[in-house]
């Protein structure tokens, strides 16, 4: 019995270790959340200035690209240790994936001032960096085993991928208004980036604490100019000379607000992990105490009343029969933890799964048919509308289709 309390004691401890490394990766997340904001607004900056011919935003351009840099430091000095660790494989392997996207800013930043990339070329490759940084969220979200701060994640991991999509609609939506009309392809992308934010705004109301919700239901329906300026951005209609200022700010204004509760959001994380360590530090430190006497150790439970005198203890020559009722009791009470918390966890992991379909297929749909990644998307949409079927079963379909090619 002596080695099932050793055992016990550990399994406790695993939880603190495991939450420990949590709140160091929310740490990670925090700067994250920060960095992808700076690089969204050199973004929008950067497509205005392409757009404009070098006209507009120059000063701007230049002055969010060192934001980004002052970013890059901050999210540089969060990172884990390159030191093997049990569990870290994937995190590390999207950590340097991230980084080497990274170091390719100065040289995008170089075409960017030399004017040799379109206003599309230039968003793809920002795009790409930022979709490297949300993986490391979105890793985190897959890989958390609490339930409340699994919950916590997925809802950070959700409003970051909806204010993404709103920071791309903004691009593409600046890009239509420079020029002063939209492409086919610009129209089909603004449609799909709308849509797709629905999407991820819905899973992060599902997930969301009720102080965050509140704050986003301001939020929830952009204002009437914003919608108007999308009517005329989705239909082609006739855009006014101020339209891409116009644009440009009002969803500027509209992201930041959303920053304040991705802020939020990240807060609420670290609060969570750090008000689980301290449950957890409590339940190692409740079941169990050691009181030390002249010739042996002695174990009893702490604030048992029916524990008294020396008959009642532990000690090395035998076991009390309460105490060892007790013993089984804790271990009872554990297992039915880690049973409750893998039941919740199973469900929020049903959500993520879904995403990972969703987006297996769409790199497949961008593979074979050389598709953007919002085409792509479209793609799926429409033929879930038109068949009456969920986006899920499509991607499913997809993937389907993918491995009988394979094969």
């Amino acid at each position: 019995m002596t080695d099932a309390l050793k055992y016990l004691q550990a399994s406790c401890e695993s939880d603190i270790a495991s939450l420990q490394r949590l709140l160091r990766t929310g740490e990670l997340l925090a700067a994250v959340s920060e960095l992808v904001h700076q690089l969204q607004r050199e973004r929008g900056a950067s497509n205005i200035w392409i757009c404009s011919q070098g006209k507009l935003f120059a000063q701007e351009r230049r002055a969010r690209e060192q934001d980004v840099i002052q970013c890059q430091h901050a999210f540089y000095q969060v990172l884990p240790p390159a030191l093997a660790q049990p569990g870290y494989s994937r995190m590390f392997m999207l950590i340097a994936a991230t980084l080497q996207a990274l170091n390719d800013l100065p040289t995008l930043r170089l075409q960017l001032s030399d004017q040799q990339l379109s206003h599309a070329q230039a968003m793809s490759a920002f795009n790409h960096i930022i979709r490297s940084l949300l993986n490391l969220v979105f890793e985190a979200a897959d890989t958390a085993s609490h339930p409340e701060i699994s919950r916590a994640l997925i809802a950070l991991f959700s409003f970051m991928q909806g204010k993404e999509l709103a920071g791309q609609e903004r691009a593409t939506g600046s890009a239509g208004f420079t020029v002063g009309q939209f492409s086919a392809e610009q129209r089909r992308c603004m449609v799909a980036l709308i849509d797709a934010q629905e999407q991820s705004f819905a899973t992060f109301s599902q997930f969301a604490d009720v102080d965050a919700l509140a704050c986003w239901q301001p939020l929830a329906q952009a204002s009437r100019e914003i919608e108007r300026l999308r009517r005329i951005a989705c239909t082609g209609g006739q855009s006014e000379e101020t339209g891409a200022l116009n644009w440009f700010s009002l969803l500027s204004v509209r992201i930041d607000h959303m920053k304040r509760i991705e802020d939020h959001l990240s807060a609420t994380l670290m609060t969570r992990c750090r008000e689980a360590i301290a449950v957890a530090k409590l339940q190692a430190e409740a079941p169990l105490k050691v009181a030390q006497g002249d010739s042996s150790f002695a174990l009893y439970v702490s604030g048992a009343d029916w524990l008294n005198g020396e008959a009642a203890t532990l000690n090395s020559d035998g076991l009390a029969p309460q105490l060892g009722r007790s013993v089984l009791s804790m271990i009872g009470e554990q297992a039915q933890r880690l049973r409750n918390q893998a039941e919740e966890l199973a469900s929020m992991r049903a959500t993520l799964d879904e995403r990972k379909i969703i987006d297996q297929a769409k790199s497949w749909l961008m593979q074979q048919h050389g598709y953007s990644e919002e085409s792509a998307w479209q793609a799926l949409r429409k033929s879930a509308m038109n068949q009456n079927k969920r986006i899920l079963d499509i991607a499913n379909a997809v993937l389907a289709v993918a491995a009988t090619l394979k094969g």
